[in-house]
């Protein structure tokens, strides 16, 4: 894979300055928390925010998938529309520090972005596989291999974006204080397996059942636990496991059905090696 171009590099600090941009402005525009926690009002944040929105817009322009670019205004959508709808949070002060009775989704929206930037690389890969194998404006990507790839290169590519997965969950566990923090590096395997399993299937064999799966059971449970924080917590995410096994079953069914209809799997024939 290619270094990104220096227009590239442009586009993106063009987006994350957008990013950065609109998010402040949306504080600024529904007045939910305190001036003091917008996003311009510390430089981490900013920066934070600036991340976030410049790794998206790099990600999707320099190898053309569409996922982080269409995931972050849709999640940022999705936040602010939920902050409209939701009544004003009511904040107070305890011990020197703000309390807020009540959600507030565009500040878990900045606060866990690391976690999010992570899930949108999990999709871009899926999007990657089923692309290839497709034929959907495969030709549109760029600087990345042309499928198939061969087994390890398989393995490593799911073992990575997995292990991104795992290791943003793992931060933001470890941020909001999960006790006890013995099930830290549990949390970091079963996340990872439950991106890798769906990312090694549709890179693979271009299978289509994990990453549904991935899609209507993870990440409702991710928008869950980042922006309300329901209860559970932590055991949701230990259920990633499981689930990680029952992925790898759906799509071994897929495959099988598949392969019995069509005689063939998934129309592209896996490289060893």
């Amino acid at each position: 894979m290619s270094s990104p171009s220096l227009r590239t590099l442009l586009v993106a600090t063009i987006g994350g300055v957008a990013h950065l941009g609109a998010v402040e402005f949306l504080f600024r525009w529904l007045g939910h928390v305190p001036d003091s926690l917008w996003p311009l009002a510390s430089v981490s944040s900013a920066v934070f925010v600036f991340a976030f929105g410049f790794l998206a817009v790099l990600c999707s322009t320099h190898t053309r998938l569409l996922s982080p670019l269409v995931g972050v205004p849709t999640l940022l959508a999705w936040a602010t529309y939920r902050d409209v709808a939701s009544p004003a949070p009511e904040w107070s002060e305890l011990g020197g520090h703000l309390v807020v009775d009540g959600s507030v989704y565009l500040t878990s929206y900045v606060g866990t972005w690391y976690v999010w930037l992570a899930t949108f690389v999990v999709l871009a890969a899926i999007e990657y596989g089923l692309r290839q194998h497709y034929g959907v404006g495969e030709d549109r990507i760029r600087h990345l291999p042309p499928s198939p790839l061969s087994r390890r290169v398989t393995v490593l590519v799911a073992g990575a974006i997995g292990g991104t997965f795992g290791v943003a969950i793992v931060v933001w566990m470890a941020g909001i204080g999960v006790n006890p923090t013995g099930i830290i590096p549990v949390l970091a395997v079963t996340a990872a397996l439950a991106a890798a399993v769906p990312v090694g299937a549709a890179v693979a064999h271009g299978l289509i059942t994990p990453a549904a799966c991935f899609l209507v059971i993870v990440m409702p449970i991710l928008l869950d636990q980042t922006f309300v924080g329901g209860e559970g917590g932590p055991v949701f995410l230990l259920m990633l496991g499981p689930l990680a096994v029952g992925f790898a079953i759906v799509g071994l069914l897929e495959g099988f059905f598949r392969s019995r209809l069509s005689g063939r799997f998934g129309g592209v024939t896996e490289v060893d090696g």
